[in-house]
């Protein structure tokens, strides 16, 4: 309940800062109700061991049940102007703050001594004793924690979104024994280098999502609120400068082969519940040499699903037009206009290319696939990126209603959605994630795009033949049958089983890239940003406190994935779910990043809002959906131009009823 509360309990108080007093503390623990990490009612085993008690101690507690007033502890290192102010109930005892101070700082409990100023004297507290209000610790020099020592540096594969972060982590925590390696001549990576076309652009908001998304950097104010894919690698380009993470970067290099090489167990430092170990990379340059390099710990983000899924129709031959995989830049859309389109897929590259296709000029655009996904307006993407904590399914289900009714589809009804008769508890589970964007909807209303769920059987000369029957006359079949996974990525750092975001269990071997699909009923983000925030931050973390990790793996309690050959799916591909649960597992069990998630609680509404105020950013998809539609009614569209579905007073009510669901929450909690 504690590491739920969301609040760093303990803080680090600075010899010429200002003191946190008691009463301040205890009146966080009122608001937050931070309190659950201390023993409420009646003990029934000892705080260290975890043994049972003595009856006859359990009785004498029933009988004078422990004092629950609210209080605070100074704690001072023996010595020194180092203060921790830390708030406890009265009744709080020594062993419990023991307990709690060796979990945040790595240490064994048994080497702290409490001792307690009496008049000129200085008397011991033991470990059953109340808490004093002033306390003086012996045992440690400082609150702070010593970082590991590694023989080697540390190796970061991928220069994209996620690895420039990870670079820039280190940096600003005075971490410079690191490599970056990127078998790309820049930054950028998988998903803008090589998966983007040129006219792709962000589905999300420019506020949740940027290079330097975090509490101590401001938001970029020279982009658009929906950036361009050159757009983007240039913002990378330029942050990664910026804040000199290029002097770390390896360019053209390509991390071929790595080796574990065993170190000597019998060697390892007293108290080190894990072996030394070295990862030889075998790297290869696009000049031809090779060389080789040392490193201790590994952080790889591959970028996730790299692999066009490919296929072929009877008769495409015979089809006399232009057939192409709309995707990594592979496609020339001039060979759109004036035609009709089929799209197959119904993915976010698929709603992409439903806007791309609709401003090169197509007459007629057929989406074809097998069953229709929920697709998000931008307003909701909005709503879900603004949210403190996150938004209710419900709650999304009713921010996209007013777009799908400019369609012939009810999302309740989609195979995706479950929900029960009132429809007031809610799950999407759906393969793809959500394709953002308004054209997709204007484009139904307007009818210049018809989504049929059916399969095509084959092609003739300009047309597709689809399993029901029905025929369709077009120029141009895009295929867009989305990405799997690339087997070498689970070969190059021999991944049998990802427990987590760690190979094989080894928390030396962070390997993450973004989840699959959407298993969800509370919604949180629709971007990355924010999550890469907190993997780098994981990542870092145990590197620098390996002692932080053997809890975590003792527990169990992080989900466990193997390849899937038979679905062409490797271990490193890990679903939503697992995704969730494993942030959910780390961020509840190590007392330090309890502490960080909350520092940032709210940053990824701050980032939202400061970006973009909700007026501004209705009337600017208010102004984006008004200019599409005249285009479109120029070049003759047969619908009519249907009005922005939202304004200010419909997004308002959505914000009501957002801080509706937080105060019903939090009476829950109460």
């Amino acid at each position: 309940p504690f590491l739920r509360a969301g609040l760093g309990i303990l803080r680090l108080l600075r010899p010429n800062g200002l003191l946190t007093s008691a009463s301040a503390a205890v009146g966080l623990c009122r608001e937050r109700r931070a309190m659950d990490w201390l023993s409420k009612g009646p003990r029934t085993h000892d705080a260290f061991t975890g043994a049972e008690l003595p009856k006859s101690l359990m009785e004498d507690e029933k009988k004078q049940p422990r004092s629950l007033r609210l209080t605070a502890t100074e704690l001072r290192i023996f010595g020194t102007d180092e203060v921790l102010v830390v708030p406890v109930y009265s009744s709080t005892q020594v062993c419990e703050v023991k307990q709690l101070l060796a979990q945040r700082i790595g240490v064994d409990p048994t080497i702290l001594h409490f001792v307690v100023k009496q008049g000129c004297t200085i008397r011991k507290q033991y470990d059953t004793d109340e808490v004093a209000r002033k306390v003086l610790i012996k045992g440690i020099p400082s609150f702070k924690r010593r970082r590991h020592q590694w023989q080697h540096p540390f190796a970061v594969i991928g220069a994209g979104h996620s690895g420039l972060k990870q670079a820039m982590w280190f940096l600003k925590h005075k971490e410079t024994d690191f490599i970056v390696y990127d078998r790309r001549p820049t930054v950028g990576g998988t998903s803008w280098w090589d998966q983007a076309n040129t006219t792709s652009k962000l589905q999300t908001e420019l506020g949740v999502y940027h290079l330097q998304y975090d509490e101590d950097n401001p938001v970029p104010t020279n982009l658009p609120t929906w950036p361009t894919r050159d757009q983007l690698l240039e913002h990378f380009r330029e942050v990664a400068e910026e804040y000199g993470v290029l002097p770390y970067c390896r360019f053209n290099t390509e991390v071929s082969e790595v080796l574990v090489e065993n170190g000597d167990a019998k060697g390892r430092p007293t108290g080190h519940w894990f072996a030394d170990q070295t990862f030889r990379f075998h790297l290869s340059r696009d000049d031809g040499t090779r060389t080789s390099a040392a490193h201790s710990c590994v952080c790889y983000y591959p970028g996730n699903l790299t692999c066009p899924r490919e296929g072929t129709y009877v008769g495409e031959e015979t089809f006399d037009g232009y057939i192409a995989y709309a995707i990594c830049n592979n496609v020339d859309y001039e060979r759109v206009r004036g035609q009709n389109v089929a799209l197959i897929g119904h993915g976010a590259f698929a709603v992409e290319n439903v806007r791309t296709c609709c401003e090169f000029g197509a007459s007629k655009i057929w989406m074809i696939c097998r069953r229709r996904n929920i697709a998000c307006p931008r307003v909701s993407s909005w709503l879900i990126n603004q949210s403190l904590n996150h938004i209710s399914g419900v709650l999304y289900m009713r921010s996209i209603e007013p777009m799908y009714k400019l369609t012939p589809f009810d999302p309740w009804s989609y195979h995706s959605v479950h929900t029960n008769a009132q429809r007031t508890h809610l799950t999407i589970t759906q393969k793809a994630r959500f394709g953002i964007g308004d054209v997709y909807f204007l484009a139904i209303a307007m009818g210049l795009l018809e989504v049929l769920e059916d399969s095509v059987k084959r092609l003739s000369q300009g047309a597709v033949h689809l399993s029901s029957g029905e025929k369709l006359e077009a120029g141009v079949l895009f295929k867009l049958f989305g990405f799997n996974g690339a087997w070498e990525f689970d070969r190059l750092l021999g991944v049998k089983e990802m427990e987590g975001f760690w190979v094989n269990s080894d928390f030396r071997r962070f390997l993450v890239a973004e989840a699959i699909g959407v298993n969800a009923n509370n919604f949180g983000g629709t971007s990355f940003s924010p999550g890469v925030r907190m993997w780098v931050e994981t990542a870092a973390h145990f590197f620098w406190f390996p002692k932080d990790f053997k809890p975590i793996l003792d527990a169990g309690s992080l989900p466990r994935h193997r390849a899937e050959p038979d679905q062409d799916r490797p271990a490193y591909v890990i679903d939503a779910r697992h995704g969730t649960v494993t942030a959910m597992v780390v961020n509840t069990s190590c007392i330090a990043l309890v502490e960080a998630s909350a520092k940032i609680q709210g940053l990824k509404r701050a980032k939202q809002w400061e970006c973009h105020p909700m007026e501004k950013f209705v009337d600017e998809c208010r102004e984006e959906w008004d200019s599409y539609a005249r285009q479109w009614k120029e070049r003759g569209a047969p619908g009519p131009i249907p009005p922005y579905p939202y304004t200010h007073a419909v997004v308002k009510g959505f914000l009501e009823e957002e801080q509706r669901e937080l105060e019903a929450a939090t009476q829950r909690r109460a």
